[in-house]
């Protein structure tokens, strides 16, 4: 009988062992995604300042022009 409850705790302890092995897979790709959104919005930021920055500059150009 002892080894009977061996063999169906060592099945429980494997199929655990397996499911904490995908829930850490599944935690690091979670973390992973988050650290690139997080990594890519200043240069997101970065791109925005730049186009709006050239359009005030073009806005500026096109009420000089229609001064004229």
């Amino acid at each position: 009988m002892k080894a009977f409850d061996y063999i169906k705790l060592m099945k429980k302890y494997n199929k655990l062992e397996l499911e904490y092995q995908s829930l850490q897979e599944m935690i690091k790709d979670h973390c992973f995604d988050r650290l690139l959104d997080t990594v890519g919005q200043p240069l997101e930021i970065k791109r925005l300042r730049q186009e709006n920055k050239r359009l005030r500059i073009r806005l500026k150009e096109l009420k000089k022009e229609i001064k004229k």
